[in-house]
């Protein structure tokens, strides 16, 4: 499945009707998931930074939120291409997505990206510490910041895999249109 920009086909105005994950993917998001985003400069030079939540907006596109003070390469790889790569690992069951899209878009997040920020911290703290990790590590190496220290990525789903391990990794997952 190949990513392809959403071209108008007609000159009257387009629907707004962008690809979106199925709704137990979009859910997953939020399910305590482990975050990881790539992009990459026009030279093709890779980068790749840990997010710390995510959500399926209403409309389809998905909103990351990252660290502002260790994504700045990220954040200008993504908008001087558009382009992004988004896994959502759940550490408990290893269920992953895999995204793409193709005009990601840098935004500032608001106070009302805090709860979605709480919510996501939560359940990733309570997906690893029956593995050994303490609230206390996880806070000091990741979430110890406030929305103001945030930055967001979002872009529309041009495409989207099952990597869960096993005999279907690797499936498309169909959008929703």
């Amino acid at each position: 499945m190949a990513c392809l920009p959403i071209i108008p086909t007609s000159t009257q105005p387009p629907r707004r009707t962008l690809p979106q994950l199925p709704a137990d993917w979009a859910a997953h998001l939020e399910s305590g998931v482990s975050h990881r985003l790539g992009g990459s400069h026009a030279d093709g030079q890779p980068e790749i930074c840990r997010g710390l939540a995510a959500q399926a907006l209403a409309d389809g596109r998905v909103e990351v939120l990252l660290a502002a003070d260790i994504a700045d390469r990220l954040l200008a790889a993504v908008q001087a291409s558009g382009r992004v790569a988004y896994v959502a690992a759940q550490p408990g069951s290893h269920r992953t997505l895999h995204v793409k899209g193709l005009d990601a878009e840098v935004f500032t997040p608001t106070a009302g990206h805090a709860p979605l920020f709480e919510r996501c911290r939560e359940r990733f703290i309570a997906q690893v510490e029956p593995y050994g990790f303490s609230r206390e590590a996880i806070m000091a190496i990741w979430y110890d910041l406030g929305v103001q220290r945030l930055a967001g990525i979002r872009f529309t789903p041009c495409g989207a895999w099952d990597q869960t391990p096993g005999p279907g990794a690797g499936n498309p997952v169909e959008l929703l249109r």
